[in-house]
């Protein structure tokens, strides 16, 4: 059984992959100094402490967690921490350390949610010199001896040798509390990886407080002004061992009583005043209510009588309205029959008549096509003689054209001339083609063959020669590929035939081609022929005078005229016969047709006078009936009105009442609407007398309620009962109230003790932290204190509140009321959920500073001291306060970081040195460059950043340093110490003697 002190011992910082580092092993269990150049990661390993030192699991809210900072003071976010200091998977960082029972080993590395941003950490029941190998190969003397990564590290690699070793996984806030920062001195199993020996390790309140203890150890210079005054208030509230002891008060709840006080008792007064309304509303309110009933009874007697005459005329109407459409169908059906009678007479004496007229015209026609035929020679074919026609029309039409415009006949006369000439061209080449004409290339083959060749290429039959029997053979095996479909060239056959869509096929036919150009010279002769009679012809016209060209002229046009009717009716005529014939076939039916119609339509006519008649007498029978049914359905459109209307003053009341059969008449409807508008007056009446009293806040929430146009019934009664309810208690309220004023008075007064006590707590605090500063003295300072101020707002509160008279039987002045809402909205916890609303300490701290007395002096001073005097008393303000948090019977020998170390003087280097051996710590410190005086100061230095490893786990983290670190001893040795011994080495060189 351990009877002494319970020692808790951080030997060890190891970095794996992390940072900057490929691999650091670094001593904290003695004074130790980081020397390196910026930017190196001495700060980030300094913080890294944090990691251990505080029950987090990820890197979320990572400014409140862990209140990382650069060398310029502003804070990194969760993710660029996270990345930092887990890069990958086969990132770690690893403490060492010892309790009383024995050393172990806290392994950080990432955790299963990389977005996050978690990290996870594992305890092993050993030295990490049993670990050491999973990291980094030392012994494989590389880079000259720096050693080389674990090719084959993983996390989970790692994570199953661990557990092969004993490791556990401390996965969750509460646990890792339990685990790490409890004391268990005679619990081996329990407290096995106990850390740090808080009092109460697993308390809210204890592990707030020591959160911002932790913050308060890596600001050891107090650089931050919240610093001190947030670590203070939350050590108070940490020491609070009862409820009773908490500031858990609610000035809101406060505040909203005496605003519902203060409107309840304007409320009763507004009762009392509205009294006269009341009983007026009442009694209008019960003389509507007997109205309502009178009239709601005679609507529901007339209303039934109504129905039942209205089904005794639907009934009736039915029936005539049946009889009615019976009699209409039939009429309008013969009425079709006579129209559509009426209509085929018509439409075919039309038609017998345009017959009649097509006949006539056609013979007409059909004489003048034979008269035509009869002036040419008998046997001439018609096509000729219609060619003869155009040809004989045309000239017609450029003699008139010609007698009109002498510049026209003199161009006519030169175009003749120029066509002659022309033709006469043509017929003595074609003659010469005919007579010397020489075979082509294509004559020798079929017509198939060459029409196919000639459509590929047209020089090909113009190209005159002779093939060789091998020269046809080729060409007709080519021609093979080819055949014409829909006038266009395919290649091949199907189905995979190519269309060529550009190509189309002509047709090549030698002997065929000498007989079209022998035709083609007997039309040019023919032409040429033509063409000199007309040539001979302008020429005579050009002599003649206007007299001569106006009578041909006139003779020209009517040439023309006759000359296109012939035409016309010789293209006709051979149609014109055939439509004659069937034309008299058609007109032989028509007229038979026209006979049976005429007598259809005059039976027709007979049997739609007869319907037309009977339809009349069954109309003037249904009109009758729909008269009587008008009448009822008007006293039915008023009681409708009455019943159904938006604004119905029976409110319902005629639906549940059982009718009596009555007259309807129009006096009874008159008389019914008569008390309708009485009840819609008074019901006005009534509503007025509601709002007004609505109006008068009256009753709760109903304020919106007196600004309606109108209310139902069952509302108004609803009202009605509310406040005859208010007005019959209202004795009973008004005593109520004086009672609740009272008690409200009360409990206010006892609630601002509450905020008296807050400072109270403040005070003593400081009192007992100030008694053991008071026991220490620094440098020229004779004695030390802590001072404090409150904030103004709550001095200036509690000022006010002495002056209030707080157990008066009247409710504060409002402002006394706004002043405490607007209190408890910045100066207390903002989520009351779990802690209740308390007043948060840290506020009302406004400022924590120290006040000095030096030696041989009276007066005290708040001048600043220098950076190495204010580290050197919040060294020992952090033991005074770390007492408080930490086991009475443990002694914890942890690093006290201080950052830029090099910035003090030397008296004050040895100065902070003492200081944390005489309350168990061991200075872990950093500078930029190696200074030989903290090296004299220290002892212990680590120069970062000289080795490099060629392999590392990554490029950019290549910094390695294990094993060793330097020592000046007193002798100017050079001390070479492992990172698991404290034994003296070999002697220091002399170029560093001088240190």
């Amino acid at each position: 059984m351990n009877l002494g002190f319970d020692t808790f011992r951080f030997k060890q910082l190891i970095f794996v992959n992390s940072a900057a580092y490929a691999y650091t092993q670094i001593r904290i269990d003695q004074h130790m100094a980081l020397f390196g150049e910026n930017n190196l990661g001495k700060t980030s390993m300094l913080n890294a402490l944090k990691l251990f030192l505080l029950p987090e699991v990820n890197f979320r809210n990572c400014g409140n967690k862990f209140n990382f900072r650069g060398t310029n003071g502003k804070l990194y976010d969760g993710m660029a921490s996270f990345r930092y200091y887990f890069p990958e998977d086969r990132a770690f960082i690893i403490l060492e350390a010892k309790n009383s029972h024995d050393d172990f080993c806290i392994v950080l590395h990432r955790g299963g949610a990389t977005d996050k941003m978690e990290y996870a950490r594992m305890v092993v029941p050993c030295p990490y010199a049993k670990l050491a190998s999973l990291f980094w190969d030392v012994k494989s003397g590389a880079d000259g001896g720096i050693g080389a990564p674990v090719e084959s590290m993983t996390l989970q690699g790692v994570k199953t040798a661990l557990h092969e070793m004993g490791g556990e996984p401390l996965s969750d806030g509460k646990t890792i509390q339990e685990r790490l920062f409890t004391n268990q001195p005679y619990n081996k199993k329990a407290g096995r990886f106990s850390l740090l020996p808080l009092r109460n390790g697993t308390g809210k309140r204890e592990m707030d407080a020591w959160r911002k203890l932790v913050h308060l150890a890596f600001d050891i210079s107090a650089s931050n002004d919240r610093t001190l005054p947030d670590t203070l208030a939350t050590i108070i509230e940490g020491q609070k061992s009862r409820k009773q002891e908490e500031l858990n008060l609610d000035l809101n709840a406060i505040v909203e009583e005496a605003n519902q006080l203060r409107e309840e008792g304007d409320r009763i007064t507004r009762i009392r005043n509205a009294s006269d309304n009341w009983m007026t509303f009442h009694e209008q309110f019960l003389h509507e209510q007997q109205l309502r009933g009178q009239t709601a009874k005679a609507y529901a007697d007339l209303h039934d009588s109504v129905a039942v005459e209205e089904e005794r005329l639907t009934e009736a109407l039915g029936t005539a309205s049946n009889n009615l459409s019976n009699a209409e169908n039939r009429a309008e059906a013969l009425e079709r029959i006579k129209r559509e009678s009426s209509k085929a007479v018509t439409q075919t004496s039309a038609r017998v008549e345009a017959k009649t007229e097509q006949e006539a015209s056609l013979r007409k026609d059909i004489n003048a096509g034979n008269a035509t035929l009869n002036e040419f020679p008998a046997g001439m074919p018609r096509q000729e003689i219609i060619e003869n026609l155009e040809e004989h029309i045309a000239e017609q039409l450029k003699d008139i054209e010609g007698y009109n415009n002498k510049a026209v006949a003199q161009q006519e006369y030169s175009l003749t001339c120029q066509r002659l000439e022309k033709n006469t061209r043509q017929a003595k080449h074609l003659e010469e083609q005919l007579t010397n004409r020489a075979p082509t290339l294509l004559d020798v083959l079929s017509v198939r063959d060459a029409s196919i060749l000639f459509s590929l290429n047209r020089s090909l039959g113009t190209t005159h020669g002779t093939l060789t029997p091998e020269q046809k053979q080729a060409f007709v095996q080519f021609s093979q590929q080819f055949h014409s479909e829909d006038g266009h060239l395919m290649l091949g056959h199907p189905p995979e035939r190519i269309a060529l869509g550009d190509i189309p096929h002509q047709r090549y036919d030698a002997e065929q081609t000498h007989q079209t150009m022998q035709n083609n010279l007997d039309k040019l002769n023919e032409t040429i022929a033509r063409d000199q009679n007309r040539r001979d012809k302008l020429r005579e016209e050009a002599t003649l005078g206007p007299e001569e060209i106006a009578r041909r002229r006139n003779q020209a046009e009517k040439e023309l005229s006759k000359a296109q009717d012939d035409k016309n009716a010789l293209n006709a005529l051979d149609a014109n016969n055939q439509k004659l014939e069937a034309l008299e076939s058609e007109l032989r039916e028509l007229e038979a047709k026209l006979g049976e119609q005429k007598r259809q339509h005059e039976q027709a006519e007979t049997d739609w006078n007869e319907a037309e008649d009977q339809r009349k007498t069954i109309r003037r029978t249904q009109k009758t009936l729909q008269e009587q049914a008008q009448q009822i359905l008007s006293i039915r459109q008023r009681l409708d009105r009455i019943g159904k209307d938006a604004n119905n003053v029976l409110e319902g009341r005629h639906k549940v009442l059982a009718p009596t059969p009555c007259e309807v008449s129009e006096a009874n409807i008159e008389a019914l609407e008569q008390d309708v508008d009485e009840l819609s007056a008074l019901r006005n009446k009534v509503h007025e007398l509601l709002r007004k009293l609505l109006a008068m806040s009256i009753l709760p929430n109903a304020n919106s309620q007196a600004h309606l146009t109108s209310f139902t019934g069952d509302q108004v009664a609803d009202f009605h009962d509310q406040l005859k309810a208010v007005f019959d208690n209202l004795d009973t309220k008004e005593a109520n109230y004086r009672h609740q004023v009272d008690r409200h008075n009360k409990t206010t007064h006892s609630q601002v003790e509450i905020l008296r006590t807050a400072k109270e707590q403040v005070s003593a605090f400081m009192s007992r932290i100030n008694a053991e500063m008071g026991q220490f003295s620094i440098s020229d300072l004779e004695e030390v204190r802590v001072d404090y101020r409150l904030h103004p707002r709550f001095e200036q509160l509690l000022t006010d509140l002495d002056k209030a008279d707080l157990l008066s039987d009247e409710l504060q002045d409002s402002k006394v009321y706004e002043q405490l809402k607007a209190f408890q909205a910045d100066f207390f916890n903002a989520d009351a959920r779990r802690t209740g609303i308390l007043l948060s300490l840290d506020k009302i701290l406004a400022s924590v500073h120290y006040k000095y007395r030096k030696r041989g002096e009276e007066g005290w001073t708040t001048n600043a001291q220098s950076n190495g005097t204010t580290m050197m008393i919040t060294t020992n303000l952090l033991s005074v306060l770390m007492s408080r948090l930490m086991d009475g019977d443990a002694q914890v020998t942890m690093p006290l970081v201080m950052d830029e170390f090099g910035s003090l003087a030397t008296r004050n280097m040895r100065t902070a040195r003492q200081m944390a051996e005489q309350h168990g710590y061991c200075l872990f410190v950093a500078n930029p460059n190696r200074d030989s005086k903290i090296t004299q100061v220290l002892s212990n230095y680590v120069h970062l950043g000289l080795f490099h490893a060629s392999r590392a786990y990554a490029e950019n983290r290549t910094v390695v340093h294990h094993g060793l670190c330097e020592s000046l001893t007193r002798k100017g040795m050079l001390t070479v110490r492992a990172a698991d011994t404290d034994s003296e080495g070999a002697p220091l060189p002399e170029e560093e003697d001088h240190l």
